[in-house]
């Protein structure tokens, strides 16, 4: 499998990719969704500088806020123990989405949108187009034209048919239209970001590499595709974190000898601080191989990024697959492959601890979000704010699922939802709630 996946999606693969990125795309190509090599691999050097781990030095701050604002939203729902009562939760899932679309507005385009401040998922800065009123829901809007989209994704070439005909169909046209409202939000957002260049306002951000190159000149790139990259930087930089950080602490959480484990590593480096520094537990490794393990049985790309044969046909495991045909590999069972992780379906952090050998073989086999030339620019963002959320939850409270046996439940589209996942939460060492 690790094979397959290496001769799929290497940067030297002959496969491209398929034409459902091509038919799902706007009026631009985004960084993701770019089919030509030239333009993907040009985009690709645009952005990559601002991912750096300099720049993530300089902006650990705002993710520190986004943390403190979490933190007074948790400590008001913390619960007085021993006994809590069925209402006495919290939903998660929802929480660590508001977090992580705050995190990466912030980081993206230096926008304050505080939705965790008011734990509503409405951007109320939307306003620009008063026909929509005084404010959209990021995740709804999101997900809906993600969603509508996936349900044809397997039928490339009646895509475009498929998606004029639902048009006439009532709840489908009413989702395909709820979902142009992520690009309202997205247009918005990137103007507000735009103005304040035009008025000289010195930002740093993941939007300054589009707008300017290293020595500070600028780019000159149009709107609309400016448009396209901030869409991509929003989307996959909120959904995918907020994903991974759900199945982080769930996973915790059903094994209480793993959570009482990175506590005692925490311990050796935690201070007085309520929020961890990231130069603190960026290198603990236990704490890095719990995300890890959690995205391995659970990754929030569930599907394997799909890519299609050249015209000659192409051996992949030594089997010849004919030309213009479809491959790919499920991430899902690639991080079950039984030869590479045993006992697969079991979450089990050590086994990344566990001899060199066995870690490179298990690291070839592992699709974080993507591999090859098309691996994901975000990674260090994205483990950045999952290591010093989880180290700063799980040092600060406890917590407890409704029962020993509840379970997450999914919504497969694109990305793996997990539903809404209530959680009793209070504070460690203390008897009642602060």
């Amino acid at each position: 499998m690790p094979l397959a996946t290496l001769e799929i999606q290497s940067h030297g693969t002959p496969c491209r990719k398929e034409d459902i990125y091509v038919v799902t795309a706007g009026s631009h190509a985004h960084v993701l969704n770019a089919v030509d090599r030239d333009e993907h691999a040009r985009k690709r050097r645009t952005l990559s500088h601002a991912f750096s781990t300099k720049n993530l030095a300089l902006w650990e701050y705002k993710i520190a806020e986004k943390v403190s604002t979490l933190l007074r939203v948790f400590d008001r729902g913390c619960i007085s123990m021993p006994i809590p009562t069925p209402a006495d939760t919290i939903d998660f899932t929802r929480w660590a989405n508001l977090f992580t679309i705050d995190a990466i507005a912030d980081l993206a385009l230096s926008e304050k949108l505080h939705l965790l401040d008011k734990g509503t998922e409405v951007i109320a800065t939307v306003q620009t187009r008063t026909e929509y009123g005084g404010g959209l829901g990021f995740i709804e809007s999101m997900h809906a034209g993600n969603y509508i989209s996936s349900v044809f994704a397997g039928a490339t070439e009646w895509f475009t048919l498929l998606k004029l005909l639902t048009g006439f169909i009532a709840p489908m046209r009413a989702q395909w239209e709820h979902g142009k409202n992520f690009g309202r939000i997205v247009s918005d957002l990137t103007e507000n970001r735009l103005e304040r260049y035009r008025q000289e306002e010195h930002l740093n951000d993941l939007f300054t590499s589009l707008l300017e190159d290293k020595k500070g000149n600028p780019r000159g790139i149009e709107m609309g595709q400016l448009e396209a990259e901030a869409t991509v930087l929003l989307d996959a930089g909120s959904d995918t974190t907020a994903i991974a950080l759900t199945h982080a602490l769930y996973y915790l959480i059903k094994n209480p000898k793993v959570l009482a484990t990175v506590r005692r590593e925490l311990q050796t480096v935690t201070s007085d601080e309520p929020i961890a520094r990231y130069d603190s537990v960026k290198n603990l490794p236990y704490l890095k191989a719990c995300p890890e393990e959690s995205l391995r049985i659970s990754p929030p790309l569930a599907r394997g990024p799909e890519r299609r044969t050249p015209p000659e046909g192409m051996k992949i495991m030594g089997e010849d697959i004919a030309g213009d045909v479809v491959v790919s590999v499920p991430t899902y069972v690639a991080h079950r492959d039984p030869t590479v992780f045993e006992d697969p379906e079991i979450y089990r952090p050590e086994r990344w601890l566990e001899g060199e050998g066995k870690s490179k073989a298990m690291r070839e086999a592992f699709i974080l979000l993507t591999a090859g030339a098309r691996g994901c620019l975000g990674r260090n963002i994205t483990m950045m704010e999952q290591k010093i959320l989880i180290a700063t939850l799980v040092h600060r409270y406890d917590f407890a699922l409704l029962s020993e046996d509840w379970c997450l439940q999914y919504n497969e589209a694109f990305l793996l939802w997990p539903g809404t996942m209530p959680v009793r939460i209070w504070r460690r060492g203390l008897e009642t709630a602060t």
